[in-house]
């Protein structure tokens, strides 16, 4: 089987590379292909392996003297691949008289440089497959840009489908807000299962009005495409020993970035972005009161059951 030596010349520093390779292309690759300077390079194809490797060790041998350090190679930059392999330029000409003058002892066929960048050229241009995995590759990644950009497009025509139709609940809620801030009813923020407006009084409820609150689930409903829900998750409310007590559960205050419904929440929040800084200063119920309030709803729950 056929083998190369081969005179490999560095494209930025003053050095060539002595080696043996069946394949010189494949050997450069190791060493690294940016750092070779193809078309001044020099390859030796010979009969056979053993020949390759005797003509190699007769040059490093030969031309010793001009041999680099190692270690000072690879400080350089260079790989570690083959560092011991590297000779000062100056002794390029030398080496190429040898072989000229000792063709008879190391008989070979001379590789141009011209022909090795050829040979790199074929090399490096890609295959049918390879441009076709590249197509596909590229392809794929259109795809998928296309899928993201719709699916960015949708969310955004739900996020502002969703601020305009909490814009049309918006005023109810404030009116119902400052109604029952200037009548005295809010005692504060409490929590619970979540964060609630918890309102008390002790005056008779208006005539045909069910709930302290006013505002039944459907008055804070909002709707976009693919979702809805309601800005007032709902309320409770008891009588006892002539107060009304009424817990209504209100979104959260503070954003959470972690909530699957995040995006959402924070349009939430833009749009009512006055009112929850309003709540958040509101009065803090005790855990305590807030025993006490859930209390009274468990008695006036279970009143109502016993009359029935």
């Amino acid at each position: 089987m056929s083998s190369h030596v081969y005179l490999l010349r560095h494209k930025s520093k003053s050095r060539f590379k002595i080696g043996k390779a069946n394949d010189i292309i494949a050997r450069a690759r190791q060493i690294g292909l940016e750092s070779i300077d193809f078309q001044r390079s020099v390859g030796l194809s010979v009969p056979t392996e053993n020949e390759a490797r005797y003509l190699e060790r007769v040059l490093h041998l030969s031309f010793r003297e001009a041999r680099l350090d190692a270690q000072e190679v690879i400080m350089g930059g260079d790989s570690t691949n083959g560092a011991s392999e590297w000779f000062e330029m100056s002794s390029w000409a030398r080496v190429l008289q040898y072989l000229q003058d000792n063709h008879d002892l190391h008989p070979h066929e001379l590789v141009t440089g011209e022909l090795l960048a050829i040979l790199l050229h074929k090399i490096m241009q890609p295959t049918d497959a390879a441009v076709a995995r590249a197509q596909r590759k590229l392809q794929v990644e259109t795809q998928r840009r296309q899928r993201e950009e719709t699916h960015l497009a949708a969310r955004k025509q739900q996020l502002e489908e969703l601020e305009q139709s909490l814009r049309l609940i918006q005023p109810k809620l404030i009116q119902h807000l400052e109604r029952h801030q200037r009548e005295g009813n809010i005692v504060g923020i409490g929590y619970g299962f979540s964060e609630c407006l918890v309102l008390s009084t002790k005056s008779e409820l208006p005539p045909n009005t069910d709930m302290l609150w006013g505002l039944d689930h459907s008055d804070t409903h909002y709707t976009f495409k693919g979702g809805s829900g309601s800005l007032i998750g709902g309320c409770m409310q008891c009588r006892n020993a002539g107060s009304t007590v009424c817990i209504v559960s209100l979104p959260l205050l503070t954003l959470d970035e972690e909530s699957p419904f995040f995006e959402i929440d924070q349009v939430i929040h833009r749009v009512f972005a006055e009112q929850f800084e309003w709540l958040r200063r509101l009065p803090k119920v005790t855990d305590d009161h807030m025993a006490n309030f859930m209390a009274t709803m468990r008695r006036g729950l279970h009143q109502t059951l016993g009359n029935h």
